[in-house]
């Protein structure tokens, strides 16, 4: 998965050039940050052009698309699991929707569905390159472990435990906007072309 933001992003906030020593910790945190942000966003905030998602049937007429499919650019094509070729669906509010509802074919062959879309972000957001980096500044300010330090006579004193490195609640509201709400959709997999 690549990073939200880069080691430049990082020195331009900060400031002042980075040292080779620090770069490659802030590489470091800049991929767990990432990781934090797409696992809680429920997107990558990468583009996916003509990319394949496999989904489950469902009971109903909607068949919700799964977040990580918003932005939704393009539905080109539907398809049941064995190719038989959907074409009365329509999109509406994050969902396709078929008048003849969304339950396979009774020859048994076709257990999914095949989506082709274009979907995702053409670039990373500002605000999100923005939270990675005051996130990753803020784990730099932390020495994980260090419960006081003293300068005069060098006396470092360390905690039981590391403070955990996670999203803060300040970052958590600057993702609200992005976070997707969780839909019911069973996913199967899902590629790009």
């Amino acid at each position: 998965m690549p990073s939200l933001a880069t080691i430049e992003d990082v020195a331009a906030r900060i400031g002042r050039p980075l040292t080779d020593e620090e770069r490659p910790r802030i590489g470091a945190f800049l991929l767990d940050v990432s990781a934090l942000v797409t696992d809680y966003c429920g997107t990558n905030f990468q583009r996916h052009d003509d990319g394949l998602v496999v989904l489950d049937p469902m009971s109903g007429v909607e068949l919700p698309l799964p977040r990580f499919m918003l932005p939704l650019t393009s539905v080109t094509e539907v398809r049941w699991g064995d190719g038989t070729l959907i074409d009365d669906w329509s999109y509406s509010r994050r969902s396709l929707w078929r008048a003849g509802g969304w339950q396979p074919p009774a020859s048994g062959k076709a257990r999914t569905i095949t989506v082709r879309a274009s979907y995702g972000y053409p670039a990373v957001p500002p605000t999100i390159t923005a939270v990675t980096c005051t996130e990753v500044i803020r784990w730099l300010a932390v020495q994980p472990g260090v419960a006081s330090e003293k300068v005069g006579e060098l006396e470092t004193s360390y905690g039981a435990t590391a403070p955990t490195q996670s999203l803060s609640p300040a970052a958590e509201q600057a993702l609200r906007h992005y976070r997707r709400r969780v839909i019911s959709t069973h996913v199967r997999r899902s590629h790009s072309l």
